[in-house]
């Protein structure tokens, strides 16, 4: 019987799962794309989930300016 090293399972583990990463790689790429197109898609005469962020940040930058401007 041929003896094992220590550690030996876990090297033959990270053998077999070394393939799998390409396959993740691909899982987030989509998820990614289909979240950056739905986040800069325009809606039916609404803008678009960014532009209402830039506006909201817009807005909060205005008013936070204002108050620390008081004495």
């Amino acid at each position: 019987m041929k003896a094992l090293r220590p550690g030996h399972r876990v090297l033959a583990f990270r053998r077999r799962a070394s393939g799998m990463q390409g396959q993740a790689a691909a899982e987030y790429i989509v998820v990614i794309a289909a979240g950056i197109i739905l986040l800069v898609a325009a809606t039916a005469g609404n803008p678009s989930p960014v532009q209402q962020l830039v506006t909201a940040l817009k807005g909060f930058w205005t008013h936070y300016s204002f108050l620390i401007s008081l004495p």
